[in-house]
Order: C-alpha cells, then sequence, then structure tokens
C-alpha cells in the first residue's frame, strides 16, 4: 500500500457486502503428491516453506527425537557437547537446533559440522556453559519418520510430508506457508485503514507497516503468523483485532503515540523455536513513547503477556495465563521506563516453564510475576488499581538498578501468588549508574493502600532481596497496607543474600523493629490448611498447662532456665529464658516423656505464647532415634511478643518413633512464656480456603453485582451479605464471618434478624477498655452477656453488667465490627452490633 488518504478520507482497504470475511492467505494449497516412500509422499514446492497445514492444523518440521528433548553435557555459543549423539560424523550438517539456552528464550541455529559427540552450529546469543541445558535437531528428511511430519528440500523444490492418519495428501486441503506479509503499508503513508479482514499462514507478519502514520487497523482477524501485526510508525490505532495461534509475538509495535485497543490474543507464542530470535513470544510488545495499551484481552501466551517502555499507558487489559513456555517473565514487564502508568489491569495466573531448562543453572524454579519492574532503568513509575492473582512468582515484584527512583506502588490487590509483593537491589550491578559495590542505601519508593493476601503457610506477604551489602536496603516509605496470611503469621521475610540471613517478621514486629508501615493493618483470622475431622488420641504431653509446675520440662545448654510463672498466661505458664550464648545461641526446651508417633499419622499442636520482646520460636516434634542430631519429625517458626498468641499446627509424620516437643528460640530473643501445650493425633480432611475468604474480580469495564451466601466482611470490616457491587476493573476480597452480623439466621443460632437492634448500647462506636451502657428496659433483664469478634469467635465470656446497665469492653481490641450477645432469664438471646475503634 503505497498511497496515502487524509483524515476525512482515508484509503480503506476492508470487506464490503455480507458473506464469509475475507482471507489474505500466505500460503498456497500443494497438490499432485506422488509416493516418495512408506507413508511419505512428495510434491514440488519451489518457494521456502516456513510452515505446513493439514485442514487448517500445523504439521511438525521432522526432527529428533519425535518428542521431548536431549540434554547435552556442556555448550557455547558456537557449539554443543553431547556423547549421547551417536549418528555419524557429519549426519547432522545443515540441521537446525532448537536450544533452550536461558529461561526467557529459545534459540535455533544451524549446525555447521558434526563429529561424534559434538556438534557445531552458528553463533547464539547465550553461553550454555558447564550446565545440561537441552535442545532438539530439526529440518533433516532422514528424520521424517513419524505422522504429521514435513520437510522441505529448499534447493529441489521438494515438500516430503507424512499426513497426520498416514492418508493420500491429494484428498485433504495441504498448505505451504510462503508469503512473508499479507499487507505492508509503506514508508511515510498516512491515514491508511485496513478493516474487516483475515489474515493467515504469513511467515512473518500478518500486517506490516514500514514508517506510515495515522493508519488504523481494525476488525481484523490474525491466525498462524509469525507477527499478527508488525509496525514501525505514529499515531496509529489498532482497535478490535482478533490474534490467534500466533508463533511468535501477537504485536510488535516499534512505535510512537499509537493506540492498541479492545483487541483479543490467545494462544501466543506456544511453540518451541518458532519465535523471531532470543526476545520473543510475548503477547503485546510497545517500544517508543506515548503509547496507549487499553482493553485488551489476552489467555495463553507464551511469554510476558504485555510488554511496554517509556512512558507507555497501559490500562484495563485482562491477561490469563501468562509465561506458558518460557521462564523470568511476567503478565506485564517493563524496563528503560520514565513516567509509565500501570494501572487498572487483571491478571490472572502467570505460570513460568523450566522444562528444557538446566537444572543446575541459575533460575532453575517458576519465575513468573504478575507486574515485574525490570532490570534496567525504571524511573517516574506509577502502578495501581491492580488485580494480580494465583501467579507462581510474585504479584508484583520490583527489581532496582542504583538509578531507580520514584517508583509508586498503590492500591494494588494482590492475591494468592507464591508471594505477593517483592522488591530487590539484584540488578543494581547492572543499567546506567552502576559503580561497585553496587550498594544503595535508600530508595524513594512508595508502597500506600495495596492489599497483601496470602493463601497458604508458604506464601509471603512481602519479601524483600537484599544482595550488596551486609546492611539492610531501605526501599522506602509504606503507608496503609493491609498484610493477610490466614496460615502464617510471619508474613514479611527479609532475605539478605550477602550474608546468608533470612528472617521473618509479623506486622507488628516490623512495625516495631523497622519503623515501617505505622499505618498498614493485618487481619486476626488463623486457619489451619487442613481441618481436624475428629481426634483419635487422648493428651500425648504430659504436664502442657502448668497450673502448678514446669516438671517434665527441661532445656539444653545448661544455662537455659526452665520455671514456674503466674505472670502470663492461663494459670500458670512455663517461663523459658536463655540469658546469653556462652553456652549456645540457641535453647532447647523439651518434654521429658515421649509419645508414640506413627508415620503417615496427622497430629494437631497447640501451645500459647506471650513475652516482653518480640521473638520467633521453633516449634515441632523429635524423635527419640533423632537425638544426637539435628533432625526433626516437623518443625516450624512461630512469632511470639507482647500479645497473647494461641497456636496451632497440624502436620503429617515422616517417621515411625518415641518422640518429644521441641521449641527453639535464640538469646537475643531471651525469654517467652508458655502454655496450653497440647499434642493429639487426628483424622484430617483438606480445608477449602474458599470456605473462609474469596476475592471477586471485576474484568469488565461495567459495575458488575456479585450475589453472596451469607454474611461476609470486607478487608475494611464493612459487612456484606445478598449482592455486593464491584466497579470496573477492580476487585475486592471478603472473609466470611458469623451470619448474625448481618442479621441473618444461621443453621447453629437461632437468632432472627429482629434481635439485632442497633441502639441497644451506646456510645457507639467505642474505643476499647471504656464503659459502655445498655439499656436494660430493652433487653429485660439480661443475665449475661458476651462478646463476638468478626469471625464468630468468642472474646469475652459473660461480661458483668451494672444494675445502672454498664459493662466495660476489654482492653487491646482490635478496631473492627463486634456481636454483643444479651442472654436473658427466659433463655432467649438478643444481638447487638458494636463498633469498636481506635
Amino acid at each position: 500500500m503505497s498511497k496515502s488518504g487524509t483524515s476525512a478520507q482515508p484509503l480503506v482497504f476492508g470487506a464490503y457486502g455480507t458473506g464469509t470475511t475475507p482471507v489474505i492467505s500466505g500460503s498456497i494449497a500443494v497438490g499432485n503428491w506422488s509416493p516418495y516412500q512408506g507413508s511419505i509422499w512428495v510434491a514440488s514446492v519451489p518457494q521456502p516453506v516456513a510452515h505446513v497445514y493439514v485442514a487448517g492444523e500445523r504439521m511438525t518440521l521432522a526432527r529428533y527425537p519425535n518428542s521431548g528433548w536431549l540434554n547435552m553435557a556442556s555448550g557455547s555459543t558456537g557449539s554443543i557437547n553431547d556423547p549421547g549423539l551417536g549418528q555419524p560424523a557429519g549426519y547432522w550438517n545443515g540441521a537446525r537446533v532448537v536450544i533452550r539456552s536461558s529461561g526467557w528464550c529459545f534459540e535455533t541455529p544451524t549446525v555447521t559440522a558434526h563429529t561424534a559427540g559434538m556438534l557445531n552450529h552458528s553463533g547464539i546469543t547465550h553461553n550454555p556453559g558447564p550446565h545440561a541445558w537441552s535442545y532438539y535437531l530439526c529440518n533433516k528428511l532422514s528424520e521424517l519418520d513419524s505422522p504429521g511430519e514435513w520437510y522441505h528440500d529448499v534447493v529441489a523444490g521438494q515438500l516430503y510430508l507424512w499426513t497426520p492418519d498416514g492418508s493420500d495428501p491429494n484428498t485433504l486441503l495441504v498448505e505451504a506457508a510462503t508469503a512473508q506479509h499479507g499487507a505492508v503499508i509503506a514508508w511515510s503513508q498516512q491515514h491508511v485503514r485496513v478493516q474487516d479482514l483475515a489474515f493467515r499462514h504469513q511467515t512473518y507478519a500478518g500486517i506490516k507497516i514500514d514508517g506510515a502514520s495515522n493508519c488504523r487497523i481494525q476488525s481484523c482477524d490474525m491466525r498462524q503468523t509469525l507477527y499478527g501485526i508488525r509496525s514501525f510508525g505514529t499515531s496509529n490505532s489498532y482497535v478490535s483485532n482478533v490474534f490467534n495461534e500466533i508463533y511468535g509475538q501477537g504485536a510488535m509495535l516499534i512505535d510512537n503515540s499509537s493506540v492498541f485497543e479492545s483487541n483479543t490474543l490467545t494462544d501466543v507464542g506456544l511453540v518451541p523455536g518458532s519465535g523471531d530470535g532470543n526476545w520473543s513470544h510475548f503477547g503485546i510488545r510497545a517500544t517508543g513513547t506515548g503509547n496507549v495499551i487499553r482493553q485488551n484481552r489476552l489467555l495463553r501466551i507464551g511469554y510476558s503477556g504485555i510488554e511496554v517502555n517509556n512512558d507507555a499507558l497501559v490500562e484495563r487489559n485482562v491477561i490469563d495465563q501468562a509465561v506458558l513456555l518460557l521462564n523470568d517473565g511476567g503478565g506485564i514487564a517493563f524496563d528503560n521506563a520514565n513516567g509509565l502508568i500501570i494501572r487498572d489491569n487483571v491478571i490472572r495466573s502467570s505460570y513460568g516453564n523450566i522444562n528444557g531448562t538446566a537444572p543446575t543453572a541459575p533460575g532453575h524454579y517458576p519465575i513468573a510475576h504478575g507486574i515485574y519492574f525490570g532490570n534496567t532503568q525504571v524511573t517516574n513509575t506509577l502502578v495501581q488499581y491492580n488485580t494480580v492473582t494465583a501467579c507462581r512468582g510474585s504479584g508484583i515484584h520490583v527489581d532496582h538498578t542504583m538509578v531507580s527512583s520514584g517508583i509508586q506502588v498503590k492500591h494494588n490487590v494482590l492475591y494468592n501468588n507464591a508471594v505477593q509483593l517483592s522488591l530487590s537491589d539484584l540488578s543494581n550491578y547492572n543499567g546506567p549508574g552502576a559503580v561497585p559495590p553496587y550498594y544503595v542505601p535508600n530508595y524513594n519508593d512508595v508502597y500506600e493502600g495495596n492489599t497483601l493476601y496470602s493463601l497458604s503457610a508458604g506464601q509471603a506477604c512481602m519479601l524483600q532481596y537484599n544482595v550488596h551489602s551486609a546492611s539492610l536496603v531501605d526501599f522506602g516509605t509504606y503507608t496503609a497496607n493491609k498484610y493477610h496470611n490466614p496460615y502464617e503469621p510471619l508474613l514479611i521475610r527479609i532475605h539478605n543474600t550477602n550474608t546468608g540471613e533470612v528472617r521473618k517478621f509479623t506486622l507488628a514486629r516490623w512495625q516495631a523493629e523497622r519503623g515501617e508501615d505505622l499505618s498498614s493493618t493485618t487481619g486476626d483470622l488463623s486457619l489451619q490448611e487442613m481441618q481436624v475431622t475428629e481426634v483419635l488420641s487422648g493428651e500425648l504431653v504430659a504436664n502442657g498447662t502448668f497450673n502448678s509446675n514446669v516438671n517434665d520440662w527441661g532445656a539444653w545448654p545448661t544455662n537455659g532456665q526452665v520455671t514456674h510463672s503466674l505472670t502470663y498466661l492461663d494459670n500458670g505458664a512455663l517461663r523459658s529464658h536463655l540469658p546469653n550464648a556462652s553456652q549456645y545461641p540457641e535453647m532447647f526446651l523439651r518434654n521429658n516423656t515421649p509419645a508414640p508417633i506413627v508415620s503417615g499419622n496427622w497430629y494437631r499442636m497447640r501451645f500459647s505464647t506471650q513475652a516482653n520482646v518480640h521473638g520467633e520460636l521453633r516449634a515441632g516434634t523429635k524423635g527419640m532415634t533423632q537425638m544426637t542430631g539435628n533432625a526433626v519429625i516437623h518443625e516450624r517458626s512461630f512469632p511470639f511478643g507482647p500479645s497473647r498468641r494461641d497456636q496451632e499446627h497440624i502436620f503429617q509424620s515422616g517417621l515411625s518413633d518415641q518422640a518429644i516437643l521441641q521449641f527453639v528460640h535464640h538469646h537475643s530473643e531471651p525469654t517467652y512464656w508458655l502454655d496450653n501445650v497440647s499434642l493429639q493425633r487426628v483424622a484430617v480432611a483438606p480445608a477449602d480456603p474458599e470456605d473462609h475468604q474469596l476475592i471477586l474480580i471485576n474484568d469488565t469495564d461495567l459495575p458488575m453485582d456479585f450475589n453472596l451466601t451469607g454474611c461476609w466482611s470486607d478487608l475494611n470490616q464493612v459487612l456484606h451479605s445478598n449482592t455486593i457491587q464491584v466497579p470496573a476493573f477492580r476487585s475486592v476480597v471478603l472473609l466470611k464471618v458469623d451470619d448474625v452480623l448481618c442479621g441473618l439466621s444461621t443453621g447453629s443460632m437461632e437468632w432472627q434478624a429482629t434481635s439485632l437492634q442497633e441502639l441497644l448500647v451506646h456510645p457507639n462506636p467505642a474505643p476499647a477498655g471504656s464503659m459502655v451502657k445498655v439499656d436494660l428496659q430493652q433487653v429485660d433483664d439480661p443475665r449475661h452477656m458476651d462478646l463476638i469478634d468478626p469471625n464468630g469467635r468468642l472474646i469475652a465470656e459473660r461480661m458483668p453488667i451494672s444494675n445502672e446497665g454498664h459493662f466495660r469492653l476489654p482492653d487491646g481490641l482490635p478496631a473492627g465490627i463486634y456481636l454483643l450477645r444479651f442472654d436473658r432469664a427466659d433463655g432467649a438471646a438478643l444481638m447487638s452490633r458494636i463498633s469498636i475503634v481506635d
């Protein structure tokens, strides 16, 4: 297309009339097949062939092995050492190699020489080194040995094919992809529109824009091409197009001031070795300045869903299942950014594929983030109001270099990712301004109003990597964030790879020691990943209540002190104290009477702790056969601190032995009190997390009403029942609470909505520890009163009421909505909500 239109009268290429969408095909139909040998047929195709299709399905270029991978012993940028290659010398000359040369790419060099166990090939970018990276060989006629394979002899112009069912290809539609482009808009042209057309089988791009501006690609269908659209231009728009089964990248926009909007991209970049170079398999990649990527929907993308640079605006996109083929990518990834805005996007299930990567190479684990800050230069970048869930990496990963600045991460909902928010200074060695020793003590990042919600004990709400110094990095300021992990109270972690130290924090300890997140909150919901269905044994711990003594308990080293105390917890407790590290830096507290533990059985361990400092306790069981070493049957870390903690852990034993309980703490956190220690054998069943919490995501452009069953509280402690409305491209996390809080009847307690009287007590709201009055005429001679927290747990029982109706709220109650239950003389119960405020 070498002509221009005008803004008033664009030059339009498109369908007219009615009927099937016109198809611009890059393939030719191949006929006149002749038998070659066995099930293989041959036909004349003089042009170079990139792909072969039978009845619209892509065939496999003849390969070895037919499936799976070979593993090199070592390699370089020009060679592969594999003693397992036993073919005669020269056999593989001219073949193509598909190499997984890094976590994030495949490379496809050509074999230049082959001797026993050694392949030399044209140069690649990434050096495999001494690691066993995977590869396979293809594009060789003698390896055409399976149904669905093909080979093209470009010199002789002969195409060879074994059809999928072994039938005669003359009876089938066989197409060979030979043409590079479906449409090209030439250099300097303007106001050209391409619309309502289908593009198939182009070996390069369905539509290529080669230096044009003010062009519009609308309602086109791209399928089975290397690129759907590849553009170098300015002020172009790409609207409402469909991309399916694209091998390299759905759209590559080397544009300025262009808009990519309301497009659908499915199954992009999922074929190993069929991309373009060593940086491919993206859904959308946009470089240049002033670009807008808006309201697109992406499903099943091989590498990062959206990759952008500079000052792009990326908003209201929905990305499901990214990083399916490669690793070390994200739903949305960016680098070399200044003024970038990422907002109101929904990202689900970034995967991270390590199939074919070398087990001994760095990064041999899923690295697939929802939103991924790059490792070169990111400044003045805002990431806000995004929802990220179910990623095998971090919901948001913020890598830094020495020039990172102006990063703002605000009001995002990060739910059920391996890590919700991770921060790192790993890449300080990289990018502009990198100066040894690569340590930056402070960054000016802002993390504000984010919801970080973990859904298993192994997930972290926030993880910080410190790489270049023994001194920790202060990444920025933290304000009004919500940290929740009902399965693990140690929800913030710092890993200093420079020293090897890993520290875990409750939010309270993080606030106290680091002075961070002082306005942030956490929930008090505590859950187990397994639920107890039956208690199968009596108490297996002797003297776990410490009502009168601490008999049957002892400590090592010998300067560890185990004493009885009435200061903390319930009717007597055990005080564990290690005054110094003169004998050993840790104290091991153990009970002296072992109990039988059977491999494969499940057990519930319970205990209560309190302390005058924040600390960490490793608690578990140790077999008598393990006493001379560090091995344990199971162990897990628990926090202790000034607030009482009632801890519970359900575990499955992997050892049959006589076992004792063991509690380990460090001398730098010298003292804690222990009570209510219990161990019982139990029967369990998996607990469904959605029984207690769920996320509602509206990934549409209009507000959406969600139906609710029962009573739920959002993280601002606002109650919801029946329905809840979620704004466009936003989400809300809900926690299940007792139905009576919403005025709903429950199966276990026959309280009626009419029993909830909002004016029953005053003042309401009221602070914890304050005096509140109940109207005795309304409640008709209450006998006693209970206080129930938002999760339906009994907080205070039989609180006394004066003759005038006054009663005192317990001290230390977290802010939130609670329930007061008044038991009357006639056996009835009246309920009232009360709001506790700070």
